[in-house]
């Protein structure tokens, strides 16, 4: 027997079918989805999903600048990455083999320029989505979303 889809959505409207539930619709908010490579985006209003889009500033660019600085392939990197919402100290080993320590204070440090270029990224394109204003509230899902801090500095970019 072959499987045959019934229908195809995008992302981010898949996403807001999971995560908000239909009687919340009627609210004008946002659900982002914070992925590798780009940050997938839906607007409800009206009780359904009024626009979507997507920015490409995602978890990989800070993956990338955690790699440069501390001199690691992308999977330490991304293991590094992974371990900053436990506070403490950081092990990795970078690209000789050689095992270090980082706090991760210093990695947020590291982290902080390309997580403000996101969440100014990911407002902007919330607040184009939305008719030029900001929603009621926005809802944060996906790998990139565990970032400290960022709930707090797309809140600021927004106003909300």
């Amino acid at each position: 027997m072959d499987l045959v889809p019934l229908h195809l959505t995008l992302e981010p409207i898949a996403a807001i079918e999971a995560v908000i539930p239909e009687n919340l619709r009627h609210l004008n908010l946002a659900l982002v989805d914070i992925g590798a490579g780009t940050s997938d985006i839906a607007i409800t209003r009206n009780g359904s999903v009024v626009s979507y889009g997507m920015s490409p500033v995602a978890g990989d660019e800070i993956t990338e600048a955690i790699s440069e600085v501390f001199l690691t392939g992308f999977k330490e990197a991304e293991q590094i990455k992974r371990e900053l919402d436990r506070d403490g100290v950081i092990t990795y080993k970078d690209i000789l083999g050689s095992d270090n320590t980082a706090a991760a204070t210093e990695v947020a440090a590291v982290i902080e320029t390309p997580l403000e270029r996101l969440s100014s990224d990911v407002a902007q394109t919330i607040i184009n989505l939305n008719g030029g204003e900001p929603p009621r509230a926005v809802f944060c899902v996906g790998g990139g979303s565990r970032l400290p801090g960022l709930s707090e500095k797309l809140a600021g970019c927004l106003g909300i």
